[in-house]
């Protein structure tokens, strides 16, 4: 059994800014903030982090009750926030679900830092949960390395002795080095923020610009002995 772990945002989709308008909106909402401060990097981060840092930057203390409700009014405003903004699927998604969808003995699964609701939205909203069997979101973890030691156990539950290999496909750095810490090998690509220069400084098994060369995608996400039956 060989695990895929895609990362979303920058990977699989974008969601053409919704996700902030949307949190600046429940921190407004919330706790009564004038105009919020959300000028802060999202890339590569659990929204976990993310909610301690703009409750923070907004002077709000972030306590456990704070953030729940934080997490509460950003996860109800999400979902028309994003049929607003569209977004967009990135470059050959479909085609390489469908093409893995279709082999035996894999498990193709999403690790990302957001929230398992707004994971579950956004991959639904482009009708691509349903290729999806599992989620880790960042809800738990304020490091990424932590949610991917957690998805490791996630699949040795699942699979136990069963499990060959796991590879995290993502487009930031923080992907890359979380899979290294979990011992998986890497798929990084150039469709979120970062460039071919900066996810190259950390050293990912396989780089590429983007994930729309099916046939490529394919050779190294799945090998012979995946393939049979």
């Amino acid at each position: 059994m060989r695990v895929l772990l895609f990362d979303i945002d920058g990977t699989l989709l974008t969601t053409a800014g919704g996700g902030n308008r949307a949190i600046r909106q429940a921190i407004e909402e919330e706790f009564a903030v004038e105009n919020p401060d959300t000028q802060i990097s999202f890339s590569g981060r659990t929204d976990r982090s993310l909610m301690v840092e703009l409750l923070q930057r907004n002077r709000v203390s972030p306590t456990k009750i704070n953030c729940g409700r934080l997490r509460r009014r950003y996860g109800a405003l999400f979902g028309a926030e994003l049929r607003r903004s569209g977004g967009t699927l990135l470059p050959g998604i479909v085609p390489l679900f469908q093409a893995l969808n279709a082999l035996p003995n894999l498990d193709i699964a999403v690790m990302t830092g957001n929230f398992p609701e707004t994971a579950t939205q956004k991959l639904e909203h482009f009708e691509i949960r349903r290729w999806v069997r599992w989620i880790i979101g960042g809800d738990l973890d304020v490091h990424r390395d932590d949610m991917a030691r957690r998805a490791a156990m996630m699949v040795a539950r699942r699979h136990g002795d069963a499990h060959q290999e796991t590879i995290v496909i993502g487009d930031t750095p923080a992907d890359v080095l979380c899979g290294r810490a979990i011992g998986a090998k890497t798929l990084a690509v150039t469709t979120g923020e970062f460039s071919r220069e900066q996810l190259a400084t950390a050293e990912p098994t396989l780089l590429l610009d983007d994930l729309s060369d099916t046939e490529r995608v394919m050779r190294f996400l799945v090998d012979d002995e995946v393939l049979a039956d």
